[in-house]
C-alpha cells in the first residue's frame, strides 16, 4: 500500500500531470536564464571592487521583485475573476515573447537598463501567474492531497534548479549568454502547450465585473482574510521574516562566490547545486512525514534551525563549507514552505484563494526587496560575515518569540 503522503501518487491525476510538466519545462529554463544574468552581471562589472560590484546585482533583484509589490494586489482581484487556466496559458506566451528581447536588444543597446525594463515587465506578468498556480492546485487535486501537491511541486521546482543552473553554467561559459534566453522563451511556450492540456470545469465567480471601488473591496478581503485569521497571519509574517534573510544571503553569497572567489557562473553552478540536494531531499522527507507534524511546528522549528545555520555560515570563506551550509539551509527551508503554502490552501476559501495567494507574495516580496537594498548598503560597510552574523541572530530572535508565545498560550 502507498504512503499517504507519497507525492508521486498525485501524477495519476491527469491535470495535475499537465501542470506538473509545464512546471518543469518552464522552471528548468528560468534557471538558465537566471545565469545568464549573472554572465551580464560579471560582464558589466569586470575590474570594478567587491563592494561596488553589489549594486549592480541588488539592480537586477530590484526589478524583478518591484513589479511585485506593484501589481501583485491587482492581479490577486482579477485571478479570482478570469480563468485560471487560462491565466496561466497567457502568461506563459507573454513570457515566452518578452524574454526573446533580451538577446535581440542586446544587438542594439549598452549597459544593462534594456535588461531591467525587460526583466520587470517579465515579472509583471508572473504576478499573474504565481497565485494562479497557487490557487488553481486546490481545484485539480482532493484535499487530502494537497500536502502531496505542494511536495512534489516543490521538488520539482529544485529539480529544475540544479538542472538548469548548472546546465547554464556550462551553457553561458561555453556558448554564450544569449543562448540561455533562447532556451528559456521557449521553455515558456512549451509550458503553456502542455497546461493547455488541463481538463476542468471552473466555475463562474460570483460577480466580474465592476469598477475601481469593486477592485478595491475585493482586494481589500484578501487582505483582511489574513488580518483576521491567526494562522495565516502567522504564515504571512514568518514568510515575511525567511525571505528577507533569503535576499540578504543569495545577494551576499552570489557576489561572494562569483567575485571574491572569482568562480563566476560555474562556482554558483556548484553552490546552487547543494542548495538543491538539500532542498530536494528536505521536500522528499517531509513531502512522507509531514501529515504527522504540526504545520505551525515546521515552521517556527525552520527557521530557528536557519538562524543557527546563518550564523554558522558567517565563518565559512571556502566554496566546500558554503556548500555545505548552503545545503543544510536548503534541506531545512522546503518544509517550511510546503508547509506554509498547504496551510494557506486548506483554510482559503476557493473564491478569495487567488487574491490570498497575491497578497502574500507582495508581503514576502516586499521582505525580499526590502533586505536586498539593505544588504547592498551594508555590503559597503561590513563583511559580508558580519552581516550573515546579523541575519542568523535575527531569525533566532524570532523564532524563540514565537516559542515563547505559544508556551505561553498552552
Amino acid at each position: 500500500m502507498e504512503p499517504q503522503g507519497n507525492p508521486l501518487r498525485v501524477l495519476r491525476n491527469v491535470n495535475f500531470l499537465a501542470l506538473w510538466i509545464g512546471q518543469v519545462i518552464s522552471q528548468f529554463g528560468d534557471r538558465l536564464a537566471q545565469m545568464a544574468l549573472v554572465g551580464l552581471y560579471l560582464r558589466q562589472t569586470a575590474g570594478i571592487s567587491l563592494s561596488h560590484s553589489v549594486p549592480v546585482m541588488r539592480n537586477l533583484f530590484f526589478f524583478s521583485v518591484l513589479p511585485i509589490l506593484l501589481f501583485s494586489p491587482l492581479a490577486g482581484v482579477y485571478v479570482d475573476r478570469w480563468s485560471r487556466k487560462n491565466t496561466l496559458i497567457m502568461a506563459d506566451l507573454l513570457r515566452a515573447g518578452l524574454i526573446l528581447l533580451i538577446p535581440l536588444l542586446a544587438n542594439y543597446t549598452a549597459g544593462m537598463w534594456h535588461i531591467y525594463g525587460v526583466i520587470f515587465l517579465v515579472f509583471t506578468v508572473t504576478c499573474f501567474f504565481s497565485p494562479a498556480k497557487s490557487a488553481i492546485i486546490p481545484n485539480l487535486v482532493k484535499k487530502g492531497e494537497l500536502l502531496a501537491a505542494n511536495s512534489l511541486s516543490n521538488i520539482t521546482r529544485i529539480i529544475a534548479m540544479i538542472g538548469g543552473v548548472v546546465a547554464g553554467g556550462i551553457i553561458v561559459a561555453w556558448a554564450g549568454t544569449k543562448m540561455s534566453f533562447y532556451l528559456d522563451s521557449l521553455s515558456y511556450f512549451l509550458s503553456g502547450l502542455a497546461i493547455l492540456a488541463i481538463r476542468i470545469k471552473e466555475d463562474p465567480p460570483e460577480e466580474s465585473k465592476g469598477g475601481i471601488r469593486r477592485v478595491a473591496k475585493e482586494l481589500m478581503a484578501g487582505l483582511n482574510f489574513i488580518r483576521k485569521k491567526t494562522r495565516i497571519r502567522f504564515v504571512a509574517t514568518s514568510l515575511f521574516i525567511l525571505m528577507g534573510a533569503s535576499g540578504i544571503g543569495y545577494l551576499l553569497v552570489t557576489v561572494f562566490v562569483t567575485k571574491a572567489l572569482d568562480l563566476g557562473t560555474v562556482g554558483l553552478s556548484v553552490l546552487a547545486t547543494f542548495l538543491g540536494i538539500g532542498m530536494l531531499v528536505g521536500s522528499l522527507i517531509y513531502g512522507h512525514f509531514g501529515e504527522h507534524i504540526e504545520r505551525e511546528k515546521v515552521i517556527v522549528g525552520g527557521i530557528l534551525t536557519s538562524g543557527v545555520c546563518a550564523v554558522l555560515l558567517g565563518g565559512r570563506k571556502s566554496l566546500f563549507s558554503l556548500s555545505l551550509g548552503v545545503g543544510i539551509i536548503g534541506f531545512i527551508s522546503s518544509p517550511i514552505m510546503i508547509a506554509a503554502y498547504t496551510l494557506t490552501q486548506e483554510m482559503t476559501p476557493d473564491r478569495i484563494r487567488g487574491r490570498v495567494f497575491s497578497a502574500l507574495e507582495v508581503m514576502i516580496n516586499s521582505s525580499f526587496l526590502l533586505f536586498i537594498w539593505v544588504a547592498g548598503v551594508l555590503g559597503v560597510w561590513l563583511s559580508i560575515q558580519s552581516i550573515f552574523y546579523l541575519t542568523g541572530v535575527g531569525l533566532l530572535v524570532y523564532g524563540s518569540k514565537i516559542l515563547l508565545l505559544r508556551s505561553t498560550k498552552e
